[in-house]
């Protein structure tokens, strides 16, 4: 049972649900709930470790990843001044495109909760469903600390395409 959960089939057709909720404010707190337990669900599935420092809560957040797609949630630079970690989610996400940061804000509820489980706070900074890239960007540091210089995707303008 617990490899079914935790492949990335199961992950997509999850995300699709979720996202469908998170699309429509009248299921905000629905969406927050859907994504809170699933949230806990993996935690309990993989009894993950507290982390110290933002490249161990990288390794942390990858590893509750779906374990058949790892090449798909991927560690990217690690800031040793500021103690971030950039990790990158190359799965086509259902609200590519549709410019709901909203959206995706909530969605993104699930591995903000993850991470609060280890000790780590997460930050979107570039969403697929805005950015025109077919990947996330997110940012991960130590629970705590100041996380003022990052901007949240849902928080930006909105990106506008200039005429050639």
């Amino acid at each position: 049972m617990k490899k079914q959960l935790e492949k990335l089939s199961t992950f997509k057709f999850t995300l699709r649900i979720f996202a469908f909720f998170a699309k429509r404010k009248i299921f905000t707190r629905f969406t927050q709930f859907l994504t809170t337990k699933s949230a806990k669900l993996n935690i309990k599935l993989n009894n993950p470790q507290p982390a110290t420092d933002a490249k161990a809560l990288a390794k942390v957040w990858q590893q509750m990843m779906p374990p058949d797609a790892q090449d798909k949630f991927t560690i990217g630079k690690i800031d040793q001044d500021t103690d971030t970690a950039r990790v990158k989610i190359g799965i086509k996400c259902p609200l590519r495109g549709t410019g709901n940061v909203e959206a995706c804000y909530k969605l993104m509820n699930y591995d903000r909760t993850l991470m609060k489980a280890v000790g780590g706070e997460l930050i979107v900074e570039k969403s697929q469903s805005n950015s025109g890239e077919g990947h996330c960007i997110l940012a991960i540091r130590k629970l705590g600390a100041d996380t003022s210089d990052i901007t949240p995707a849902h928080l930006k303008p909105s990106p506008t395409k200039t005429a050639l």
